[in-house]
């Protein structure tokens, strides 16, 4: 596998890392991490500390398979969230005129 290959892959697995971290430890993050991209808890260690070597084809598909699904979720929860606040925005103008 080439350089930027790991690179993209390390920061994708550190990405997961960072966007479990609010309000939380970074174990917790990490244990969160592994669940979601279907890797060891080691594994996303080495990921977010640059100690991996090598990456197998299929691991890598995965994990961006996974990562994007991660993301799609994310989406929907910031939409849900939009959407609420827009309600509750909604209802305190109504209640203020």
């Amino acid at each position: 596998m080439s350089e930027t290959v790991l690179e993209d892959y390390a920061f994708l697995v550190s990405q997961t890392v960072e966007s479990r971290r609010k309000g939380r430890g970074l174990k917790a993050a990490i244990y969160d991490a592994s669940r979601i991209l279907g890797l060891t808890e080691r594994r996303v260690r080495a990921c977010l500390y640059r100690e991996i070597r090598s990456v197998k084809a299929a691991e890598w598909l995965s994990v961006r398979a996974r990562f994007a699904a991660h993301l799609e979720a994310e989406e929907r929860r910031y939409v849900a969230e939009a959407e609420l606040l827009r309600a509750r925005i909604k209802a305190l103008r109504k209640e203020a005129a």
